[in-house]
């Protein structure tokens, strides 16, 4: 039931999103787009069965242990990444 759902969902929406695409770019040159559109959604559903797949084989913990590491990555990232320079003084009013 689920996989039927799941279908629907698929074939009602995955058209909208190529006749977007399509819109957006000039006629001649709708096939790339189109085409890096489709191997994007490829590369990402590959991503998805891989980690589904390590999420359902054995404890379940590896994708868990990952997603934390990577939050974690970015956490420091965000921390030393942004501006350390002081802000301006305001300009005084005389």
């Amino acid at each position: 039931m689920l996989f039927a759902i799941y279908g629907g969902y698929w074939a009602l929406t995955d058209g909208v999103s190529r006749a977007w695409i399509a819109d957006l770019t000039p006629p001649e040159l709708a096939g790339t787009p189109l085409g890096f559109y489709q191997g994007i959604v490829g590369v990402c559903v590959l991503i998805a069965g891989i980690w589904a797949g390590l999420a359902w084989d054995g404890s379940g913990r590896l994708p868990l242990i990952i997603s934390g590491a990577v939050a974690g990555l970015v956490e420091i990232g965000l921390l030393f990444g942004r501006r350390l320079d002081p802000p301006a003084p305001p300009a005084s009013s005389r």
